[in-house]
């Protein structure tokens, strides 16, 4: 699971910085738990009865392709991707928790995302990239960097960012990254 799924379905669950939350699942709004909006762009829920197990994670990328992690069946996942494109555009990173008291009813949150190709010979897994006053600085898999060792797909997305920007990759597969943005 990559760092921005885990970090994703912890907020989803309230796992971070003791947010407290009602057994089996807590969202603002409810529950009547006030917490903080979480990092997610949307929230919604959807009947998905076919789709197994408890959490579920994808990536749904701009043709409307879904990146799943799991081997699920075929179309099991679509309740949910519909429900997110009701309130997003892809594409998306999203997260589902099925309720407990609920037969196939599951509550999603997604985000916003960036998409950029990513060279099948580049080994690196995970990549951070800033642009302060038009200096850019980039970390790749946790090791400080040239810039121009950080893969060209991230950095023609930094460069479309306006300003002072941040941006960290995760390969989603052999020939694509998925990105989150940040202004600064």
């Amino acid at each position: 699971m990559r760092d921005s799924t885990r970090s994703l379905l912890n907020a989803l669950m309230g796992a971070g910085a003791g947010v407290p939350t009602a057994p089996g699942f807590g969202l603002p709004g409810l529950t009547g738990v006030e917490q903080p909006r979480g990092p997610w762009d949307a929230v919604t829920s959807a009947h998905a009865p076919d789709l197994p197990g408890d959490t579920f994670s994808f990536v749904a990328l701009e043709d409307g392709t879904l990146v799943v992690d799991d081997d699920v069946p075929d179309g099991s996942a679509t309740p949910l991707a519909d429900a997110v494109e009701r309130e997003l555009h892809r594409p998306y990173e999203a997260v589902a928790v099925r309720r407990d008291d609920e037969d196939g009813l599951w509550r999603i949150a997604a985000v916003d995302v960036l998409i950029a190709a990513a060279a099948p010979d580049d080994a690196s897994e995970r990549v951070d990239l800033a642009r302060v006053g038009g200096e850019v600085t980039a970390t790749v898999d946790g090791d400080e960097a040239d810039p121009d060792r950080a893969p060209r797909g991230l950095l023609d997305l930094l460069a479309h960012l306006g300003g002072d920007a941040a941006l960290t990759g995760e390969r989603l597969d052999e020939t694509t990254w998925v990105a989150q943005r940040w202004a600064l």
